[in-house]
């Protein structure tokens, strides 16, 4: 009885640890930005879902001569608890960060709350070699 009483409370006592653990490596800490792959969905900080619905990219591959640079272009869906709203951002050689009407960011009103979108990058960047490969957009939202 006694063998079965110390198997008992040392299950017990390696079944807490391993829930635990599990409790605490599942929790996130919110961030403002994410990298999302088409019709993927994350969180950025505690109130604003991102939604990426379209990728396109037809930036010059980096092992490749051009005429044009190209661009890449994301179409985002952002939604907190009332509102949601769509918006399309892109990036490329011709976009400069000092231009006025810059393509990579924008504003985004969200029931009372403003946000900054930023578009940060889309990987991978194209080659020959990443012909096929699972794109993704790193997007920056930031609380005005």
């Amino acid at each position: 009885m006694f063998d079965y009483t110390k198997r008992l409370a040392g299950l017990l006592i390696v079944g807490t640890v391993f829930f635990t653990a599990c409790n605490s490596s599942s929790e996130t800490t919110p961030t403002d930005r994410v990298s999302l792959g088409i019709h993927q969905s994350g969180r950025v900080g505690t109130d604003v879902a991102v939604r990426v619905d379209s990728i396109q990219d037809s930036r010059c591959p980096m092992d490749a001569n051009c005429i044009w640079a190209g661009e890449a272009k994301v179409k985002l869906l952002l939604a907190n608890d009332s509102d949601s709203t769509t918006v399309r951002l892109a990036i490329g050689a011709g976009i400069k960060p000092s231009d006025p009407d810059r393509r990579d960011s924008t504003g985004v009103l969200l029931g009372n709350s403003t946000y900054k979108v930023l578009l940060r990058e889309v990987n991978p960047y194209p080659s020959t070699s990443t012909v096929g490969q699972p794109q993704t957009a790193v997007v920056q939202v930031t609380k005005l």
